[in-house]
Order: C-alpha cells, then sequence, then structure tokens
C-alpha cells in the first residue's frame, strides 16, 4: 500500500494547477481574438441580374448573390404570404412582381422578377396599399423559392388586387403574373413605404488562423502540465508502506510456545 508524501506532492500539484490554468485562459482569449479579428467576408460586388441569373431556368450558385435589375413594378397584384416570424414578430410578406426589361434579363425578352418589398404585421392587412410602385430599379439578394405546399389561405380577404400566397414559391406566383419568371426571388435592400424592411444578411467572418493556432499551442501546453505533474507525482510523490511487525514476533520460534 502507498502513502502519499504531501511535503512533494503539494508544491508540484499548486504549480501544476496554476500553469494549467493560465494555459487555458490564454488559450480562451487568444480563441476570443481568432474569432473577433476574423477577416470579414465582404459579400460580392453587386451586378446585373443577368450577368447571374436568367428566367426560367434552374437556381443554382446565384442563391445570396446582390444584384440590381432595371425595368419596372407591374400592376398585377401582390403576394401575400402569411405565419412568418420576423425578429420574434408574426408578419406577412409582400411579394411584388417587377418586370425585368428586355435588355436587362440577357435573353432579349423580359422577364418577372419576384421582389420580396417588406413585410407588415397581420392585422395591418387591411390597411396595405396594392398599388404597384414607381421604382425603376430593384437590387437586394437573391434567395431561392419554396415549394408549393398547399395550405388554406386566412379568412380575411387580400385587400386590393393582392392575393394570398401559401409559400415563396414561382409555381405559385406563375399561375398570377405573367411568364416567364425567374426560379430565384430578390429580397429588397430597403423596405417600400409602408411596409417594415426585411432583416439584413448576417455578416460572415472567418477565423484568424494565427490566433486560433496560438490557442490550440496554449491548451496543448496546459495538457501537458497536466501529464508531466501526474507523472512526477506517481513516480516521486508516493511510497510504498513498509509493513511493521510486531516486537518480539522475530525471536518467537516457529510453532509457538512450548
Amino acid at each position: 500500500m502507498r502513502r502519499v508524501l504531501w511535503a512533494r506532492v503539494i508544491p508540484v500539484a499548486a504549480f501544476a494547477t496554476a500553469a494549467i490554468v493560465v494555459c487555458g485562459v490564454l488559450g480562451w482569449w487568444q480563441w476570443g481574438r481568432a474569432s473577433e479579428q476574423g477577416e470579414v467576408r465582404q459579400p460580392d460586388p453587386a451586378v446585373a441580374i443577368a450577368e447571374v441569373a436568367a428566367p426560367a431556368t434552374t437556381p443554382g450558385s446565384e442563391q445570396g448573390r446582390q444584384i440590381w435589375a432595371d425595368g419596372e413594378f407591374a400592376a398585377d397584384g401582390a403576394a401575400l404570404v402569411p405565419g412568418r416570424e420576423i425578429d420574434g414578430s408574426p408578419a406577412v410578406l409582400v411579394v411584388r412582381p417587377f418586370t425585368v426589361a428586355a435588355d436587362a434579363t440577357g435573353t432579349g425578352d423580359s422577364a418577372t422578377l419576384s421582389v420580396i418589398v417588406g413585410w407588415l404585421a397581420p392585422e395591418d392587412v387591411a390597411g396595405f396599399d396594392a398599388g404597384a410602385p414607381a421604382d425603376r430599379r430593384v437590387s437586394g439578394y437573391l434567395r431561392s423559392g419554396e415549394g408549393a405546399a398547399p395550405a388554406p389561405d386566412p379568412e380575411e380577404a387580400a385587400p386590393g388586387d393582392a392575393f394570398w400566397a401559401d409559400r415563396l414559391s414561382p409555381a405559385i406566383l406563375a399561375q398570377h403574373w405573367e411568364a416567364p419568371l425567374y426560379t430565384t426571388l430578390l429580397s429588397a435592400d430597403s423596405a417600400e413605404p409602408g411596409l417594415q424592411p426585411l432583416p439584413a444578411p448576417e455578416v460572415e467572418r472567418s477565423l484568424d488562423f494565427r490566433s486560433l493556432a496560438y490557442a490550440i499551442e496554449w491548451w496543448l501546453f496546459g495538457g501537458f502540465f497536466a501529464f508531466i505533474a501526474g507523472r512526477w507525482i506517481r513516480d516521486n510523490g508516493l511510497r510504498e508502506r513498509q509493513a511493521v511487525e510486531p516486537a518480539g514476533a522475530a525471536d518467537e520460534p516457529p510453532g509457538g510456545h512450548t
């Protein structure tokens, strides 16, 4: 059985604990620097829609791209997409058809782009102005459409010539707007007057790999101190107990008293 040599173990354990804590704190600090000082990934510069997307084609890598398009909002009704939540509040998305000019599509023919121009609270739907804005250019980020999923429309009637849409689905919107349609949608940079703006896309960051490497090194140092301290205590901080024989046992002859 072993006994602990506390006079040796306590100083080594205290030093190892302090070293491990210091390495852990420094590693965490470097991890924070890796996250905070990482390079901000700037989005690609805005380009004309003809450079990244074409009407009636399967969407690809253009999702998330910042684009602009010239044309005009069509007089057809706006689509109202209920059942959404933005910043914790119930929301109804407002989507309008924007007719991209023939010389801006890249195909020589005009096409319809679905533009999410903002959102409003469900109780404000009745006062929504369905009239088309006079803007001649739209800009924002492209996003993919959603699959059609039939669902009952709200009991409230849509105002003016607007209509309820179950989803942000090009298949649903194509039933109301002039073809051809883009199969991608545009999330507008700014909201239409009277509507709430859509949340800005989240900023993307890449880690600062130098600080990340330093953080890993500090944590490895901490693990090394823990290993060395454990080995030292095992080899130098423990001693085998010596069996203590009863007094006079050595003088007693085998077999007991005669």
